[in-house]
């Protein structure tokens, strides 16, 4: 006698993680584009480079690695590496700055002021965003940011590292700025206008995250 089998459920396919990378200098809003456009995301986690290492202000350090050649390969965060790679394979992580735990996630949005272009996360990156500022504006927002810190670190400390940044910037800092720039800039998927109000830069940014998720490839390249 035949016995009938009940059908087994089968189980549930997640879509793969998508990783996006948000570019540019400091000041450019990368921080702001992301929370704006996290915001409005259910299941989207965060993940910030300068949580995982810190770009100083010491002119000698800056000119070392303009003379090397300026490759963004030479600024190393293994952490931030094996972070992300987790994050993909459905894992959790603990973020350094705030010891709390995230995961698993169907989207990560990194920022990442060298983009695509280094080689130690540039292959776990599925859309590569640059947004575009004028280098005098990205100063300016920079300074600003951290005149609004006053009541934190005070006015001693807030002078003190805008002195610093001002020196670097004059000395090398800019040339810095333009040589991770077009690093970021040349491995882009989209290039958005920085001077754009942050909302409208989301509202694209979202769209692009949309059109990847239904074809799950990387966007035709726009300026």
């Amino acid at each position: 006698m035949e016995t009938k089998t009940e059908p087994q459920p089968q189980p549930r396919c997640e879509p793969p993680t998508l990783v996006v990378a948000v570019s540019g200098p400091s000041g450019a809003g990368k921080s702001s584009l992301i929370e704006a456009a996290a915001s409005r995301l259910g299941n989207a986690a965060r993940l910030h480079f300068d949580h995982y290492i810190t770009l100083g202000n010491d002119i000698g350090e800056i000119t070392a690695w303009l003379e090397a050649g300026g490759d963004p390969n030479g600024i190393m965060t293994p952490r931030l590496a094996d972070d992300l790679r987790r994050l993909i394979g459905g894992g959790w992580i603990e973020r350094l700055h705030d010891r709390t735990r995230i995961g698993p996630a169907g989207l990560v949005i990194v920022e990442e002021p060298f983009g695509r272009s280094r080689a130690e996360i540039g292959g776990l990156i599925d859309v590569a965003v640059h947004i575009d500022v004028p280098s005098d504006v990205a100063l300016a927002r920079r300074t600003l940011r951290l005149v609004g810190d006053r009541s934190v670190l005070g006015d001693a400390a807030v002078l003190a590292e805008v002195d610093g940044q001002l020196r670097a910037f004059l000395a090398v800092g800019r040339d810095a700025y333009r040589a991770a720039d077009r690093a970021a800039r040349a491995a882009a998927d989209l290039v958005l206008d920085g001077m754009q109000p942050v909302d409208a830069l989301a509202e694209t940014l979202l769209s692009v995250i949309a059109g990847h998720r239904a074809g799950h490839r990387r966007p035709e390249r726009r300026e």
